[in-house]
């Protein structure tokens, strides 16, 4: 396709499909329905009214006024009803609605069977679940889950006169599945802005049908991203991406979700990104920047479970260079998410693991460890007959290599046998103390040492430790609602804990291996760990049932070195602090503290606070509604600062709010006080900077919500967007949007 094909034809779909996205789904309320009855079934047909008169030389029931007629799942009701008790036909006027599930027809006049569930309805109103509605000519009803409408239409504006509407002369709506139609336009309000010549909307997926988005940034420039969903049937389905930036020309994707009856299911997705006519970011080379370049992401992720026990994941991800997740997916770029390259296959026993895992290198510009492959067999806790004893076992094989980014290459290789055995005691003395004395050895088979001086050789080591905990409690009367925290009682509980481990020097030591993994660094250690954690708890009202609620909790350890390195003496770790509260249902308090008592210097400290009266932050399906139901969410706001001794300082929060019913307003801004840069940067100290904010102003459309942002970055300066989403499907699949993501509350503590 030339290029000048390509600007044409994506000018005609953007003309056509932005406003066919405004006219959006949107989505409540049925509004009119169809009918039917099942013929196997000896369940009576039960009618009710005003009046009702029954002939039994006609064989037909009348029933006036209020006319309700049920019969299993279905419910008709009307004006009027004659019923014809040898054919079971209902003839039904005035107000007619058919209901079954949560969806139903409407209409004035309808003729409905009740034993063969096929019915007829003159100028019907549909609402079908879970949010569309539709209207037409004449419905029929042409099986237990089957409508047929003709010249009819569908949208999920729930308007009597909707905004936008898909209209086809034939329709055929699947109850629980989906709704296709052939040759369909697209209208807003009566004028036709799109022609399909299929559409098919499965039901039973909420992520919209067409999502739009334009904007400008100094990278992109002025740019529009689409993305188009696709429906082949229940096992294939995905969706189509057409994107064009103004400074980087066309990019074309797909995305497929499939489903195979026998060897499990996945998504594929690739997107290419064409360059070839356009001058590239400056982080290339000069003398590439003139370069065409064609540069791609592939992905591929599959799922298998042949049996309960069994299961497999596969992996693949395959980048054309370094920097197109930098300079294309910038949120997973700065989540740092890691495109790994790998199959597994684990198969779980109640006594015993056994995995296979592949790993091999497939950008030569990545720095990876690969296993080619790994085989690994490790036992449960398994207790030895009726004594309490324990056993505790693995082993694993493998061939692996160290690759460093090309053009350097540099190969580390090595097969390696590694088994480890532990024999521990479960008690609980005296009523209140636990206690789990253990001992163990751990051999490692390997094929050279790191200079390949040595060959085949076995490193040996014994380590041996003991755990004891305790609790203990003390609960007070005590009922307030000072400050509305509702404490009905309180509970404090204690736990202190102690872990030693010793570990006797190996035969060989980790300076003389090539570091693979923590298996490589195995080394002296003769460590106590202590631990003491208070909990303060109350019961309260949460949601409509009381519980038990943790008001503070406080979790201090560190640990002691008896021998550090070769100096032989005793070393106090950095002691670690983990705070949190929830003082109210709607707010959360997170805090972790570091400290090196030897430097006297505090080595981090972070402290996360977030408010939200109506999100539950322990359940993080809830968590995207938060930014994006105007008329769910009031208000939500949180913050969270970190920092690390050297390294850095920031700041990061966000507050929504919503000005009325149908305007919100988000903001998020990020502040660097300061940052240590790495490398050549290591003396470079930025104070003070906003490193990037973002502002948003939500409007609620009815059917959609538009939402106009400003993102300003000191990596990639002004960007602004504007993005129409389906109200019925708030989900959009580009990442449009910074947010402040709260670390996981109840959380343990972090390693010192």
């Amino acid at each position: 396709m030339s290029r000048k094909f390509s600007i044409i034809a994506f000018a005609v779909i953007i003309t056509f499909i932005l406003p066919g996205l405004a006219s959006g789904l949107g989505g409540v309320e049925p509004k009119f329905p169809t009918v039917n009855v099942d013929k196997n079934t000896k369940e009576p047909v039960v009618i009710n009214g005003d009046t009702v008169e029954y002939s039994e030389t006609d064989m037909t029931a009348v029933a006036n006024g209020n006319v309700v007629i049920t019969y299993q799942d279905a419910k008709l009701t009307c004006k009027k009803a004659i019923f014809h008790t040898d054919t079971k036909e209902v003839l039904a006027e005035g107000d007619v609605k058919l209901a079954q599930g949560g969806s139903f027809l409407k209409g004035e006049q309808m003729v409905y069977n009740v034993e063969t569930k096929v019915g007829t309805i003159v100028s019907p109103r549909v609402f079908i679940e879970p949010t569309y509605y539709g209207a037409g000519q004449k419905a029929e009803k042409q099986d237990e889950n089957h409508y047929y409408i003709r010249q009819g239409f569908v949208t999920t504006c729930d308007k009597e006169k909707p905004h936008y509407r898909v209209q086809t002369k034939q329709l055929n709506v699947y109850l629980n599945d989906r709704v296709t139609a052939n040759n369909i336009l697209v209208l807003v309000g009566d004028v036709p802005v799109f022609y399909f010549p299929y559409l098919s909307i499965p039901l039973k997926d909420f992520r919209s049908p067409v999502s739009v988005m334009a904007g400008h940034d100094n990278d992109w420039g002025y740019y529009l991203l689409t993305s188009w969903k696709y429906y082949l049937n229940e096992k294939v389905k995905g969706r189509i991406n057409i994107d064009y930036r103004e400074l980087r020309d066309f990019a074309y994707g797909f995305s497929t979700n499939y489903d195979t009856d026998d060897f499990g299911s996945g998504v594929v997705r690739f997107n290419y990104f064409d360059e070839r006519s356009q001058r590239t970011w400056s982080t290339r080379a000069a003398d590439e920047q003139d370069k065409d370049l064609n540069r791609y992401r592939a992905q591929l992720r599959h799922k298998w479970q042949p049996d309960a026990a069994t299961s497999g994941i596969v992996e693949y991800n395959k980048l054309s260079d370094a920097n197109v997740m930098k300079d294309y997916y910038l949120r997973d770029f700065q989540r740092d998410m890691v495109n790994n390259n790998y199959a597994s296959l684990i198969r779980t026993d109640p006594y015993y693991t056994t995995s296979l895992f592949v790993q091999p290198r497939v950008n030569r510009f990545d720095s990876v460890v690969e296993y080619l492959p790994q085989v690994q067999f490790q036992t449960r806790s398994l207790k030895i007959g009726q004594t309490n004893f324990y056993y505790d076992g693995q082993a694993a094989a493998a061939n692996i290599n160290k690759l460093e980014p090309a053009p350097v290459n540099g190969v580390a290789s090595v097969n390696r046998v590694d088994t480890t055995n532990q024999l521990s005691y479960q008690s609980n003395i005296l009523g209140w103390l636990g206690i789990r004395p253990f001992a163990g050895t751990e051999q490692t088979y390997y094929s050279r040492d790191m200079q390949g001086d040595n060959s085949n050789f076995i490193r040996g080591n014994f380590f041996t430790g003991i755990d004891l905990n305790t609790r203990f409690y003390k609960t007070f009367d005590v009922k307030s609602n000072a400050f509305n925290m509702e404490i009905n009682n309180l509970r404090h509980v204690f736990s202190p804990t102690v872990s030693y481990y010793y570990a006797h020097r190996p035969t060989f030591r980790p300076g003389n291996l090539a570091q693979f993994d923590p298996v490589d660094a195995l080394d002296f250690r003769n460590v106590i760990t202590p631990s003491l954690e208070n909990k303060l708890q109350t019961k309260r009202m949460v949601g409509k049932t009381m519980q038990t609620v943790d008001l503070a909790r406080l979790i201090v350890s560190t640990d002691y070195n008896f021998r550090s390195g070769d100096k032989r003496k005793g070393r106090v770790g950095n002691y670690d602090f983990l705070f949190e509260s929830k003082p109210y249902n709607w707010m959360r308090i997170l805090s972790t503290t570091s400290y090196d008592q030897h430097s006297s210097k505090f080595k981090s400290f972070t402290f996360n606070i977030v408010g939200d009266p109506e999100y539950n932050l322990d359940n993080p399906d809830l968590r995207g509604t938060v930014y994006t139901d105007i008329t769910r969410k009031k208000w939500s706001w949180g913050a969270g600062y970190r920092w690390q001794d050297e390294v850095y300082s920031q700041l990061e929060g966000q507050l929504m709010f919503n000005l009325t019913e149908k305007w919100k307003i988000t903001a998020y801004e990020r502040i660097d006080f300061k940052r240590f840069g790495s490398g050549a940067d290591a003396a470079k100290k930025f104070i003070n900077k906003v490193a990037e904010q973002e502002y948003r102003i939500s409007r609620d459309l009815h059917c959609w919500i538009g939402d106009i942002i400003c993102n300003i970055s000191e990596d990639h300066g002004y960007t602004f967007m504007f993005a129409l989403r389906l109200k019925a499907f708030p989900e959009m699949p580009f990442e449009f949007q910074q947010n402040y993501n709260p670390p996981r509350f109840g959380s343990t503590l972090p390693p010192g």
